[in-house]
Protein backbone atom coordinates (compact mmCIF):
# COMPACT_ATOMS: atom_id res chain seq x y z
CA UNK A 1 0.00 0.00 0.00
CA UNK A 2 2.95 2.39 0.12
CA UNK A 3 2.40 3.52 -3.64
CA UNK A 4 -0.93 4.75 -2.60
CA UNK A 5 -1.67 7.64 -0.92
CA UNK A 6 -4.60 8.78 1.32
CA UNK A 7 -6.67 11.49 0.43
CA UNK A 8 -7.94 14.53 2.87
CA UNK A 9 -11.49 13.94 3.44
CA UNK A 10 -14.02 15.41 5.96
CA UNK A 11 -17.20 13.72 7.53
CA UNK A 12 -20.48 14.27 5.62
CA UNK A 13 -22.93 16.85 6.17
CA UNK A 14 -26.13 14.80 5.88
CA UNK A 15 -27.90 17.89 5.84
CA UNK A 16 -26.59 19.27 2.89
CA UNK A 17 -28.51 15.89 1.17
CA UNK A 18 -31.84 15.82 2.58
CA UNK A 19 -34.28 15.90 1.32
CA UNK A 20 -33.62 14.03 -2.11
CA UNK A 21 -35.32 15.37 -5.19
CA UNK A 22 -38.19 14.54 -5.69
CA UNK A 23 -37.99 13.54 -9.38
CA UNK A 24 -35.05 11.12 -7.86
CA UNK A 25 -37.76 9.40 -5.75
CA UNK A 26 -40.73 8.56 -8.34
CA UNK A 27 -39.39 6.28 -11.31
CA UNK A 28 -40.80 7.96 -14.80
CA UNK A 29 -43.66 5.43 -15.93
CA UNK A 30 -45.61 5.88 -19.39
CA UNK A 31 -49.45 5.72 -19.22
CA UNK A 32 -51.32 3.69 -20.75
CA UNK A 33 -52.10 5.94 -23.61
CA UNK A 34 -48.69 6.18 -25.34
CA UNK A 35 -48.00 4.14 -27.67
CA UNK A 36 -48.17 0.02 -27.55
CA UNK A 37 -44.33 0.35 -29.26
CA UNK A 38 -43.21 0.68 -25.99
CA UNK A 39 -44.24 -2.57 -24.58
CA UNK A 40 -43.11 -4.89 -27.59
CA UNK A 41 -40.39 -7.54 -27.36
CA UNK A 42 -38.90 -8.58 -30.74
CA UNK A 43 -38.17 -12.07 -31.37
CA UNK A 44 -34.61 -10.98 -32.51
CA UNK A 45 -33.71 -9.34 -29.19
CA UNK A 46 -30.60 -10.33 -27.28
CA UNK A 47 -32.71 -10.01 -23.98
CA UNK A 48 -35.19 -12.59 -24.63
CA UNK A 49 -34.62 -15.72 -22.52
CA UNK A 50 -34.93 -19.01 -25.12
CA UNK A 51 -35.42 -22.37 -23.56
CA UNK A 52 -35.95 -25.87 -25.41
CA UNK A 53 -39.05 -27.19 -24.96
CA UNK A 54 -37.41 -30.40 -23.36
CA UNK A 55 -35.38 -29.06 -21.06
CA UNK A 56 -35.96 -29.78 -17.60
CA UNK A 57 -38.32 -27.45 -15.14
CA UNK A 58 -35.58 -27.91 -12.82
CA UNK A 59 -32.95 -26.44 -15.52
CA UNK A 60 -35.39 -24.22 -16.83
CA UNK A 61 -36.29 -22.25 -12.99
CA UNK A 62 -32.48 -22.00 -12.68
CA UNK A 63 -31.83 -20.41 -15.92
CA UNK A 64 -34.84 -18.34 -15.43
CA UNK A 65 -33.42 -16.85 -12.24
CA UNK A 66 -29.59 -16.96 -13.27
CA UNK A 67 -31.17 -14.37 -16.21
CA UNK A 68 -32.96 -12.47 -13.74
CA UNK A 69 -35.74 -13.46 -16.58
CA UNK A 70 -39.46 -13.68 -15.55
CA UNK A 71 -40.55 -15.07 -18.76
CA UNK A 72 -39.15 -17.10 -22.05
CA UNK A 73 -40.00 -18.18 -25.35
CA UNK A 74 -40.03 -22.25 -25.84
CA UNK A 75 -38.24 -23.13 -28.88
CA UNK A 76 -38.49 -27.30 -30.64
CA UNK A 77 -35.53 -29.33 -31.83
CA UNK A 78 -36.27 -26.97 -35.18
CA UNK A 79 -35.92 -23.49 -32.99
CA UNK A 80 -39.21 -22.75 -34.01
CA UNK A 81 -41.04 -21.06 -31.13
CA UNK A 82 -43.77 -23.23 -29.73
CA UNK A 83 -44.38 -21.71 -26.83
CA UNK A 84 -44.45 -19.68 -23.97
CA UNK A 85 -43.85 -19.79 -20.19
CA UNK A 86 -43.79 -17.41 -17.31
CA UNK A 87 -41.54 -18.55 -14.54
CA UNK A 88 -44.09 -18.26 -12.37
CA UNK A 89 -45.77 -21.38 -13.73
CA UNK A 90 -42.55 -23.66 -12.90
CA UNK A 91 -44.53 -23.75 -9.60
CA UNK A 92 -48.00 -23.20 -10.46
CA UNK A 93 -50.77 -25.04 -10.35
CA UNK A 94 -50.68 -26.13 -13.37
CA UNK A 95 -47.32 -28.14 -12.69
CA UNK A 96 -48.76 -29.54 -10.17
CA UNK A 97 -51.40 -31.45 -11.77
CA UNK A 98 -49.41 -32.29 -14.31
CA UNK A 99 -47.01 -34.03 -12.67
CA UNK A 100 -50.09 -35.62 -10.52
CA UNK A 101 -51.73 -37.04 -13.94
CA UNK A 102 -48.26 -38.34 -15.14
CA UNK A 103 -47.25 -39.65 -11.45
CA UNK A 104 -44.49 -37.51 -11.96
CA UNK A 105 -41.88 -35.94 -9.39
CA UNK A 106 -41.90 -31.99 -10.27
CA UNK A 107 -38.18 -32.05 -10.99
CA UNK A 108 -38.64 -34.81 -13.79
CA UNK A 109 -41.14 -32.49 -15.60
CA UNK A 110 -40.05 -30.72 -19.03
CA UNK A 111 -40.88 -27.38 -20.06
CA UNK A 112 -43.02 -28.94 -22.95
CA UNK A 113 -45.33 -29.98 -20.39
CA UNK A 114 -45.97 -26.30 -18.74
CA UNK A 115 -45.25 -23.62 -21.44
CA UNK A 116 -48.29 -22.09 -22.96
CA UNK A 117 -48.38 -23.23 -27.03
CA UNK A 118 -48.36 -20.25 -29.62
CA UNK A 119 -51.32 -21.85 -30.30
CA UNK A 120 -53.13 -20.61 -27.68
CA UNK A 121 -52.13 -17.04 -27.72
CA UNK A 122 -54.28 -14.34 -28.69
CA UNK A 123 -52.62 -12.67 -32.11
CA UNK A 124 -52.61 -9.46 -33.25
CA UNK A 125 -50.76 -7.44 -36.33
CA UNK A 126 -47.90 -5.20 -36.17
CA UNK A 127 -49.91 -3.14 -38.10
CA UNK A 128 -52.10 -3.26 -34.78
CA UNK A 129 -50.03 -2.61 -32.45
CA UNK A 130 -48.49 0.44 -34.56
CA UNK A 131 -52.02 2.03 -34.05
CA UNK A 132 -52.88 1.07 -30.37
CA UNK A 133 -51.98 2.57 -27.18
CA UNK A 134 -51.34 0.64 -23.98
CA UNK A 135 -53.88 0.39 -22.59
CA UNK A 136 -55.83 -1.31 -25.40
CA UNK A 137 -53.33 -3.82 -25.15
CA UNK A 138 -54.30 -4.29 -21.52
CA UNK A 139 -58.00 -4.64 -22.71
CA UNK A 140 -57.25 -7.28 -25.17
CA UNK A 141 -54.89 -9.44 -22.95
CA UNK A 142 -58.16 -8.72 -20.30
CA UNK A 143 -60.46 -9.99 -23.09
CA UNK A 144 -58.41 -12.72 -23.94
CA UNK A 145 -57.68 -14.02 -20.19
CA UNK A 146 -53.72 -14.23 -21.19
CA UNK A 147 -50.33 -12.83 -19.73
CA UNK A 148 -49.04 -12.90 -23.79
CA UNK A 149 -50.37 -11.35 -27.14
CA UNK A 150 -48.39 -12.95 -29.87
CA UNK A 151 -47.22 -10.22 -32.67
CA UNK A 152 -47.70 -11.17 -36.22
CA UNK A 153 -46.32 -9.16 -39.82
CA UNK A 154 -46.74 -11.43 -43.17
CA UNK A 155 -47.73 -14.05 -41.35
CA UNK A 156 -44.67 -14.51 -39.72
CA UNK A 157 -44.15 -14.20 -35.68
CA UNK A 158 -42.43 -10.61 -35.09
CA UNK A 159 -42.60 -10.21 -31.44
CA UNK A 160 -44.68 -10.66 -28.06
CA UNK A 161 -45.84 -8.31 -25.53
CA UNK A 162 -45.94 -9.74 -22.11
CA UNK A 163 -48.17 -8.74 -18.88
CA UNK A 164 -45.12 -8.29 -16.94
CA UNK A 165 -43.45 -5.45 -19.62
CA UNK A 166 -46.86 -3.69 -19.54
CA UNK A 167 -46.43 -3.50 -15.62
CA UNK A 168 -42.58 -2.71 -15.88
CA UNK A 169 -43.29 0.39 -18.43
CA UNK A 170 -46.69 1.86 -16.58
CA UNK A 171 -46.26 0.55 -12.85
CA UNK A 172 -49.56 -0.79 -13.74
CA UNK A 173 -50.63 -4.37 -13.63
CA UNK A 174 -52.93 -5.97 -16.32
CA UNK A 175 -55.69 -7.46 -13.76
CA UNK A 176 -56.14 -10.92 -15.74
CA UNK A 177 -58.99 -12.94 -14.11
CA UNK A 178 -58.61 -16.46 -13.84
CA UNK A 179 -60.30 -18.97 -16.48
CA UNK A 180 -61.04 -22.28 -15.22
CA UNK A 181 -58.05 -24.94 -16.36
CA UNK A 182 -60.53 -27.88 -16.99
CA UNK A 183 -59.41 -31.91 -17.43
CA UNK A 184 -59.29 -31.40 -21.51
CA UNK A 185 -57.63 -28.50 -21.02
CA UNK A 186 -54.34 -29.99 -19.32
CA UNK A 187 -54.72 -33.45 -20.85
CA UNK A 188 -54.53 -31.33 -25.01
CA UNK A 189 -51.16 -30.13 -22.87
CA UNK A 190 -49.96 -32.93 -22.03
CA UNK A 191 -50.96 -34.59 -25.17
CA UNK A 192 -49.07 -31.13 -27.27
CA UNK A 193 -46.16 -31.77 -25.41
CA UNK A 194 -45.42 -35.56 -25.72
CA UNK A 195 -45.89 -34.85 -29.86
CA UNK A 196 -43.58 -32.12 -29.81
CA UNK A 197 -40.53 -33.89 -27.51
Amino acid sequence: MSEFHALRWEPVPADHFLPLPEQSLTPKYLDWHQSALHVVDHLNSSELAVLPISMGVGDAEHLLSRSDKRYAAVIDSENSIVGVLMARDLHGRQSGVVANLLQLPWHELTVGYIMTPLRRLPSITLTQVKQARIGDIAATMQEAGCDFIAITESDTLYGMIVSLRILAVTGESVRLYPRATSFAEVYSAIKHSDNSI
